[in-house]
């Protein structure tokens, strides 16, 4: 997850107010955290749920991705909040504008999603179950099957975290 800001406008946002419970305002705000610079998610509503939910039971806490998730695609047509595509990937299209790039965070991930999906860049309905994400080991190695289930991503970036842990901090004999 990444460090989001927050704008004071938010709070003063009378839609999102009247039209969201404060549940799934919270969840927007998480989806923010887990989404890239660009505002690009794998859609992989179990690895969403353990992270935003961590300590609530898995039935309970992907239920309410699925729900909050329906909410945000319903709220607006025009400008959506929320866009889930049947590649495996959703998208939070106002986010970017939102927040402020360092230029620290990489952006590949979007690079990713958007490969992925390809021309089937539709919506689907969020609450349609779960979905394994299409960013495959093919383009990180030119091998594999083309989809990547969240404990080897989870396994992935633990060794890359702690590589750059024993670099960091070297263990002297």
């Amino acid at each position: 997850m990444r460090i989001r800001q927050i704008k004071p406008s938010w709070w003063l946002d009378k839609e999102l107010r009247r039209r969201l419970s404060a549940e799934a305002r919270e969840f927007y705000i998480g989806l923010w955290m887990v989404a890239d610079d660009a505002g690009w998610i794998e859609w992989d509503i179990e690895r969403i749920a353990a992270e935003l939910y961590p300590y609530d039971q898995v039935a309970r806490r992907e239920k309410a991705v699925r729900n909050y998730a329906g909410a945000l695609e319903r709220l607006d047509a025009d400008q959506p909040h929320l866009v889930i595509h049947e590649c495996g990937h959703a998208q939070v299209p106002k986010m970017p504008g939102h927040q402020r790039n360092t230029g620290r965070l990489a952006t590949t991930v979007s690079d990713k999603h958007r490969k992925g999906c390809g021309s089937h860049m539709r919506p689907h309905a969020a609450t349609s179950g779960p979905v394994i994400g299409r960013v495959g080991k093919e383009e990180r190695n030119g091998s594999g099957s083309g989809t990547v289930d969240a404990r080897e991503a989870q396994s992935d970036y633990a060794t890359e975290v702690v590589a750059k842990l024993a670099q960091r901090y070297p263990v002297k004999s």
